[in-house]
């Protein structure tokens, strides 16, 4: 059964790959603007990030990219909220992302998919 698993996860993580090959995701490493993620927590985040940006792509849309980042609430212990802007073809989004610093460069996030605030913006 193990194997079965690993071989299914294998073919998610394939062809997710493909798409992002497919597709011109811009989002490197330290991203722009105030981010408080680390480099490690901000590469987690990365990928989830594109992988929304790719669902709500349109079909003769090519290009997502994270555009800004901004510290929307301050810092409380280890946990924070950005909010991070999404540029999907003509359309931008700010998506509110919580993120907790475990002490070691890394961490955990969430995306709030629910509050993502999207504007037309043109093609540039």
């Amino acid at each position: 059964m193990s194997k079965i698993k690993a071989l299914l996860l294998s073919l998610a993580l394939l062809s997710t790959t493909s798409a992002f090959a497919y597709y011109n995701f811009i989002g490197e490493v330290p991203l722009p603007g105030g981010t408080q993620a680390s480099q490690q927590l901000q590469q987690d985040t990365i990928f989830s990030v594109g992988a929304y940006g790719l669902r709500i792509a349109t079909k003769d849309c090519f290009t997502v990219a994270i555009t800004n980042t901004e510290v929307s609430k301050p810092r409380v212990g280890n946990t924070w909220e950005e909010i991070w802007t999404l540029k999907v073809c003509e359309r931008e989004g700010r998506l509110p992302i919580e993120f907790t610093d475990d002490g070691m460069g890394g961490g955990s996030f969430a995306l709030d998919y629910m509050n993502i605030k999207w504007r037309t913006v043109g093609n540039k």
